[in-house]
C-alpha cells in the first residue's frame, strides 16, 4: 500500500491524550503533514494565507489549516484530511486520492458553507467519513453510498482510565466539561435545581474554554486551562458527567469520561445515543429539559456507594473500549487500504 499522508493541526483546547489526530499515533505508517515549524515557514505561509486565503469561504481557515491544505496538494500520495470541517478547501484539486473526516453535525454544516459551496468541494473528496451516524443524511445527497464510510471517533483508553479518587470522601462532584455546542441555560437551570437540593454535599464543577465569557451560576466552580493530570482526577472522582448539548457528532469528554469509568448525562441530539449505546452507564434526556437532567443526575446520585453505581462504573469503562483508538486505527486503514486499490 502506497504511504498515506495526513494533515496535522493541533487543536489547542484538546489535551495531550485528547482529540482526533491522537488516531495517527495507532497508524505509524502515516507521515503527517503539519503546519510549518521555523519563522521564515510561518511568514511565508502568513503572507500566502493574506493572498489566497481569502477565497476560501469557510469562515474558520487560518494560515496553520490553509498551509496544511496547500502542502496536501502539492501531493500526489493517497490524503487524509483529519479535519474537513476547516483544512479540506485548495486540495480538492490534488491528483491522490483523498479521505476527508468531518466533524460537525448536519446544521452546523449547512451553516459553514453555501449549498452550492458544499456541492463544489465534497464530491472531490474519494472518501469522506464521517463520526456519527447522523451525519449520513447531509453527505448523502452529495456522495454515492460507496464513498461515504462511518469510522467513529476514538479515545485512549490506556491515558483515560478509572482510578483511586473514585474512592475519594468529601462531597459527591458533578462535572461539567467542554463548550462546543453546550446547552449551558440547561446548565444553569440544573445547577439551581441541584445546589437547592443538595447545597453544600454538592460539588458544581465546569471546565470550560469560556470561563469568563458569561456568568455562571454562584455554586458553581468554573475551571480554564487545567492541565490533563487535574481533568484526569475530575473525571475520576466525578459521581456523574453532565453533558447539556444543543447538538453533536461526537464527543471528546463523554469519551474521556466513560472510559474513566465514570457515567454521563447527556442530552438526547445528533450522535450522542450512537456512542452511548444501551446500558446503565449513560441516561440521555430531551433537549432543553433541565427537569429531566436534573431528576437523572440525582437518581445517579441516590446510588452511591451501591452495587448500582459499580455495575454503572463498570458499564462506562466498557463501552468506552469499544471506541478504543487500536480498534478505531484498524478501520481506517481498512479504508486506506480501500482508497489505495480502487482505481
Amino acid at each position: 500500500m502506497p504511504q498515506v499522508i495526513a494533515s496535522v493541526v493541533r487543536v489547542p483546547w484538546h489535551t495531550e491524550h485528547g482529540g482526533y489526530d491522537r488516531l495517527l499515533d495507532h497508524l505509524p505508517e502515516v507521515r503527517r503533514i503539519t503546519p510549518p515549524a521555523s519563522t521564515a515557514g510561518r511568514h511565508a505561509a502568513a503572507l500566502a494565507h493574506r493572498a489566497l486565503g481569502r477565497r476560501c469561504p469557510l469562515p474558520f481557515y487560518p494560515a496553520e489549516h490553509f498551509a496544511t491544505d496547500l502542502r496536501v496538494l502539492a501531493s500526489r500520495r493517497p490524503a487524509h484530511v483529519l479535519y474537513g470541517d476547516e483544512q479540506f478547501y485548495f486540495s480538492r484539486h490534488r491528483l491522490g486520492p483523498t479521505a476527508v473526516t468531518y466533524h460537525q453535525p448536519p446544521g452546523h454544516l449547512e451553516q459553514l458553507l453555501p449549498a452550492a459551496d458544499w456541492k463544489r468541494v465534497v464530491p472531490r473528496a474519494d472518501a469522506v467519513i464521517t463520526l456519527a451516524p447522523a451525519q449520513r443524511e447531509f453527505f448523502a445527497s452529495l456522495l454515492p453510498p460507496e464513498r461515504l464510510h462511518l469510522v467513529p471517533h476514538g479515545i485512549d483508553t490506556t491515558a483515560f482510565s478509572p482510578g483511586r479518587e473514585q474512592n475519594a470522601h468529601g462531597p459527591l462532584l458533578v462535572l461539567t466539561v467542554g463548550w462546543w455546542l453546550r446547552d449551558f441555560d440547561v446548565l444553569d437551570a440544573v445547577h439551581e435545581r441541584l445546589h437547592h437540593a443538595h447545597g453544600s454535599d454538592l460539588e458544581l464543577v465546569v471546565v470550560t474554554r469560556q470561563a469568563n465569557h458569561r456568568p455562571w451560576h454562584p455554586a458553581a466552580r468554573v475551571l480554564e486551562g487545567i492541565s490533563e493530570d487535574n481533568l484526569l482526577r475530575l473525571y475520576r472522582r466525578a459521581a456523574v458527567l453532565l453533558l447539556p448539548l444543543i447538538d453533536a457528532t461526537a464527543n471528546n469528554a463523554m469519551l474521556e469520561a466513560l472510559a474513566c469509568g465514570t457515567p454521563v448525562i447527556a442530552t438526547d441530539v445528533g450522535g450522542i445515543p450512537y456512542y452511548a449505546g444501551d446500558g446503565p452507564h449513560a441516561e440521555l434526556v430531551p433537549p432543553g429539559d433541565a427537569d429531566a437532567a436534573a431528576e437523572a443526575v440525582d437518581k445517579v446520585l441516590a446510588e452511591t456507594g451501591t452495587d448500582a453505581q459499580a455495575i454503572r462504573r463498570a458499564a462506562a469503562r466498557s463501552r468506552a473500549e469499544v471506541f478504543a483508538w487500536p480498534l478505531i486505527a484498524d478501520q481506517v486503514r481498512a479504508l486506506y487500504r480501500t482508497l489505495t486499490e480502487t482505481p
